[in-house]
């Protein structure tokens, strides 16, 4: 009998953690201390799902997901969004992947696949997944060292010499700035999402398919001492509540990095997209990031990143969905970094912190 067929595909469960924690510090280079085993894999356990690959007590795949809450059309529907979906090298081609997969398609929530490798991208429309949009990535680099990293791997040319041109460009075409501030409009920044924000979802969103805010997951993930420092920002125009963003700062190999989560706002337009956008990224710069990073799948938020000077990098990202759409492709997406493990990665290595307890 083969390796594959000896192998079993089973939920995880809490006594299944040392096989994990010896999977992940195989494959993976991430935090390597007990409390951030317990903060990844087990506090999330009532709002997510895992499969594993066992044999003989050996993890040797698995596959993540976290459970989420979206509107489709305006009905609210249980997702699961999956990632970290991997088996070790040496057993690629043997079919575990694809039964770690099917078996989360036995769960009885919708599935969502946001990115992945090209193993992944190939896998799931053979699988029976649908292809529903993609999400496009954009930086910028608010100092001039990282385009002169860059521009030193692409041409050679010294960093030394292309840097004080490029902190020039950086400063005077990159640097954030306030935009059109909409009369009577406020920005209200708080650690953790204001509980009035789910409000914004109740009626016409403007979007078929958009992720709500859970304040579980979002608890959970902001108790995080790996993966940086978290904010939100409450938009309110003449004392009403318009929209939300969240940011996150964080270690990279360069410096500091920062991103722009999400941004959401019902039935929103450019201008109101730019202002929002805006004040997210001039709110970061007080930890001076080297760069800033964001996503998105709606073009009315591509075109305010775009009017706040991002760049568009690196090939769109697909968008997947499980089972195929009854009634077509949903259209009109709302995906950010805000979905699977965007908002997570990279994890601090360094750091030997433990978690915040979640209350």
């Amino acid at each position: 009998m083969d390796r594959e067929k000896r192998t079993s595909i089973v939920p995880f469960a809490p006594e299944l953690l040392p096989s994990v924690r010896g999977f992940c510090e195989r494959y993976w280079s991430r935090p390597r201390t007990a409390a951030y085993y317990d903060w990844r894999y087990l506090q999330p356990q009532p709002f997510s799902r895992m499969f594993l690959a066992i044999q003989d007590g050996e993890c040797l795949g698995m596959l993540f997901a976290l459970r989420k809450q979206y509107l489709m059309d305006g009905k609210p529907t249980a997702c699961l969004e999956v990632f970290d979906w991997h088996s070790l090298p040496e057993l690629r081609g043997s079919g575990i992947g694809i039964r770690l997969m099917r078996a989360m398609m036995h769960q009885p929530e919708r599935i969502i696949s946001v990115g992945g490798t090209a193993d992944v991208l190939a896998a799931l429309p053979l699988m029976g997944w649908e292809a529903i949009g993609v999400a496009r990535v954009f930086e910028l680099p608010v100092f001039g060292d990282v385009l002169a990293h860059r521009l030193r791997r692409r041409t050679g040319l010294p960093e030394p010499v292309s840097r004080v041109a490029l902190d020039v460009l950086s400063a005077g075409y990159f640097r954030p700035r306030r935009r059109k501030v909409p009369g009577g409009g406020r920005v209200l920044p708080s650690r953790m999402l204001p509980e009035e924000v789910r409000q914004l979802y109740r009626d016409e969103t403007g979007y078929r398919f958009v992720q709500q805010p859970e304040p579980n997951v979002l608890r959970w993930a902001t108790s995080s001492a790996w993966s940086g420092g978290y904010q939100f920002l409450a938009f309110t125009i003449d004392g009403q509540l318009r929209g939300w963003a969240m940011t996150r700062t964080y270690k990279t190999d360069y410096g500091l990095g920062a991103a722009i989560l999400d941004v959401f706002a019902p039935q929103p337009d450019v201008a109101l997209y730019t202002w929002m956008v805006s004040e997210a990224a001039t709110s970061l710069m007080a930890a001076l990031p080297r760069r800033l990073c964001a996503r998105a799948s709606c073009p009315i938020l591509q075109a305010a990143l775009l009017a706040n000077h991002f760049r568009r990098i690196a090939p769109d990202v697909p968008i997947h969905t499980w089972p195929k759409s009854a009634g077509g492709r949903p259209g009109s997406l709302h995906i950010t970094l805000n979905h699977s493990d965007g908002w997570l990665l990279p994890y601090d290595t360094e750091t030997q912190a433990t978690a915040t307890p979640l209350s």
